[in-house]
């Protein structure tokens, strides 16, 4: 099966460099402009801009207060774009689960939402591995209309019972560590319209234990077929995604491949580069990893000979006290 090009995928944002890395939120969600939803000025433009709940550190409102208010609006019912921040002013261990609770309970008011975000927290507000998420299929149960739905935080992360969604058309999970558990059930969801899937795989040490075999579901058995991007980000096992993809079939048909922010040496990126299929792509993100200057080169001299983007810039260094040491971007 060939590339399709005729697939339609705009959101380009997802190529940016991280924000939490700047201790900054989201300025772009859903190829929207981010604001912080402001009780006296109110929704203004309701489909153009995603609003922002946040709290700030030690408010005593919770993210739940500022939903309720929010629901006063007289435009909230055709607001496609909303992002919550910290859903309370002390975030340590304060699992998301009683803002799914009232987000599912507030779906009436929200019958035009398209695109969420949970979790806008960078690291001065709280570490991404100390964010405690919850089961988050009863969000997708509730928004039969959600396109994008983008996750941050890996701990407490669950998608049970296991539930299809038709319209959900972008998937993205950022975390410092992505359990196996977690990857099985997300390939368990009956997704047929994904296009894009995002998982941010992240470190061992913050409850990353996945490895490329759990990945099969995704690049051997195809579950989400319709894929336009994939991005298999922040892992500690990139040569091995490497080895996978240039053997998936799934390669046929995805126009961007995005394996940025993780551990992909010189022996990954060639094979990869060296792969006709990959040349082919629309765009190739490898930013972020360990690639010599001599990789970097030869990809600069041949950039012009390439149909496909790469994008290589942020690369790492695999040293440290002398010590051979990789690491993912973002794990804590």
């Amino acid at each position: 099966m060939a590339i399709n090009h005729n697939q339609t995928w705009n959101l380009q944002e997802r190529l940016q460099k991280y924000p939490g890395y700047r201790a900054e939120h989201t300025t772009l969600f859903a190829n929207r402009q981010v604001i912080d939803y402001n009780l006296e000025t109110g929704i203004s433009n309701p489909v153009g801009t995603a609003y922002a709940l946040r709290c700030d550190y030690d408010e005593d409102e919770k993210a739940t207060d500022k939903l309720m208010q929010l629901q006063q609006d007289p435009q909230v019912d055709k607001l496609e774009a909303l992002v919550i921040g910290t859903w309370e002013g002390e975030m340590a261990g304060g699992s998301s689960s009683f803002l799914i609770e009232a987000l599912v309970g507030a779906k009436d008011w929200f019958p035009s939402l398209k695109a969420l975000f949970i979790g806008d927290i960078h690291y001065s507000e709280c570490e991404i591995s100390w964010i405690v998420q919850s089961d988050i299929s009863p969000i997708l149960e509730a928004y039969p209309n959600l396109e994008i739905l983008q996750i941050r935080g890996g701990d407490g992360l669950a998608f049970t019972p296991f539930v299809g969604h038709k319209n959900l058309k972008a998937l993205i999970v950022e975390t410092g560590g992505l359990s196996s558990a977690t990857i099985a059930q997300i390939c368990a969801l009956d997704l047929p319209t994904l296009q894009h899937l995002e998982l941010w795989l992240g470190s061992d040490n913050y409850g990353g234990n996945s490895s490329i075999a759990d990945l099969n579901p995704i690049l051997v058995e195809r579950k989400f077929p319709n894929l336009i991007y994939l991005g298999l980000r922040n892992s500690e096992y990139s040569d091995d995604i490497a080895e996978a993809v240039v053997r998936s079939p799934l390669l046929n048909t995805i126009r961007i491949l995005d394996l940025s922010m993780g551990t992909l040496s010189d022996a990954g990126a060639e094979l990869l580069l060296k792969n006709p299929v990959v040349q082919q792509l629309d765009t190739f993100n490898i930013a972020e990893n360990y690639l010599s200057d001599e990789i970097l080169a030869f990809v600069e001299e041949q950039q012009a000979n390439f149909p496909v983007q790469i994008i290589i810039d942020g690369q790492k260094k695999d040293e440290y006290e002398d010590e051979e040491y990789r690491y993912c971007s973002v794990a804590e």
